[in-house]
């Protein structure tokens, strides 16, 4: 197989360089030896003259690009070295400039089509596994990390901030959700147990019925007539009850439809948006929100934690299903992969504007921090292989200049 690494490339392209130096110094050499004074003999003595010149002067200009030619002190040279700082800023500087200006950066981020991409590798349910497993291990590692009770402070005072700014129209949308929870309540079975605990003390509180029939009664009515308006009242009590508990009884249905028109006054008229209103600003006012937001916090960070130790499967789970079927709606939804794309084209922009100084000054600071040596090393084996083109390109195009000076001078004669 063919070792095209970037070393071995300059290896072998510098091999050629020299190589094709070396033939034309033979060839000149040759022709001043053997060669006579033949037409043909000078015209090749002379291409293989000016070929050495060209390719000498090209590989002074190369080398002295990363070092000293031959190890002599000659000005201007080893130019790489002696500039390195400069050379460092320059190169963070065009970096900065070109490769990372906003709008350029959103606009090759949007013709990527990001959002499509990630969308279609995500829809596979090993990658969608893959990504809820690190997401699960990153979740696990902050939750076992104590928050700063800075970063604390700030959350609550964010919430806090939230609650008491809500708006008329959020406090009347959640007095419409509580009448709706209200109104469906009464039809639910704890009206029925309600009903069933009244109905039971009602029975065992015969006893007290009777005293207090007595003791309000007039004193010239007998006690056995006491005791039957008692008994009459708490049966008609019971039986009251167990019409009202009867859910498709004409007394529990008047009930229920009382029970809304009531509630929806109370919302028409804006007494419960007005209820809410001030049990909101009640408990931003207040610690209790505080506290509540405290309590809630560490027993979800708890219980959380703990089950990702226990079986983080279990918790990655379901974030898999979650990520796999908003990457499939995402990808078969062309107008919302767009948008993303956009939101992700727009975010990659503003990155890069405010970062951008900071990574220009980053490359900077990497290629001012290696040593000489290494400096040289990757500079040469990136740009030498087209370095060492020029020595090539500068023998070749000596020697046909130098043959068509030596064929310029032939026609115009001594």
């Amino acid at each position: 197989m063919t070792d095209t690494s970037p070393a071995r490339s300059l290896a072998r392209v510098r091999a050629w360089a020299t190589g094709i130096l070396i033939l034309l110094a033979a060839i000149f050499v040759a022709t001043h030896l053997w060669g006579g004074d033949a037409a043909w003999v000078r015209l090749v003595r002379s291409m293989a003259e000016a070929g050495m010149v060209g390719g000498l002067a090209d590989w002074f200009a190369v080398e002295a690009l990363f070092r000293r030619p031959l190890g002599l002190p000659i000005p201007h040279t080893a130019l790489l070295q002696r500039n390195q700082a400069r050379a460092a800023r320059n190169v963070g500087r065009f970096f900065e400039t070109h490769f990372l200006e906003p709008e350029a950066l959103a606009a090759r981020v949007r013709s990527a089509e990001p959002a499509r991409r990630l969308s279609a590798w995500m829809a596979e349910p090993a990658n969608a596994s893959l990504v809820a497993g690190q997401l699960v291990a990153l979740a696990g590692s902050v939750l076992a990390t104590e928050p700063s009770p800075r970063a604390l402070a700030q959350i609550r005072a964010w919430v806090r901030g939230q609650v008491a700014g809500a708006s008329p129209e959020a406090d009347a949308a959640l007095a419409a959700g509580i009448a709706t929870l209200v109104k469906d309540g009464v039809r639910s079975p704890l009206v029925d147990e309600v009903i069933t605990l009244l109905r039971r003390s009602v029975e065992d509180g015969r006893d007290t019925a009777v005293s207090l029939v007595r003791d309000r009664s007039r004193w010239w009515i007998h006690s056995s007539v006491d005791r039957r308006v008692a008994a009459m009242a708490v049966e008609g009590v019971l039986s009251l009850l167990d019409e009202l508990a009867s859910g498709q009884s004409d007394l529990r249905k008047r009930f229920e439809v009382a029970f809304d028109d009531v509630v929806d006054r109370l919302l028409t008229e804006g007494t419960l948006a007005r209820a809410v209103g001030d049990a909101r600003a009640h408990v931003a006012a207040s610690g209790a929100l505080d506290e509540l937001l405290g309590r809630i916090a560490t027993t979800a960070r708890t219980r959380l934690s703990e089950r990702i130790a226990e079986d983080p499967a279990a918790v990655s789970q379901p974030v898999a299903v979650f990520l796999g079927g908003l990457a499939r709606s995402i990808s078969e939804d062309r107008a919302a992969s767009e948008r993303l794309d956009e939101r992700l084209a727009g975010l990659a922009g503003h990155v890069v504007g405010v970062f951008r100084p900071q990574l220009g000054g980053y490359v900077a600071e990497v290629i001012a921090g290696w040593k000489p040596d290494e400096l040289i090393a990757r500079f040469e084996t990136e740009l030498g292989p087209d370095l060492q083109f020029i020595r090539i390109n500068g023998a070749v195009l000596g020697a046909l200049i130098g043959g068509a000076l030596f064929a310029i001078g032939a026609i115009l004669g001594p």
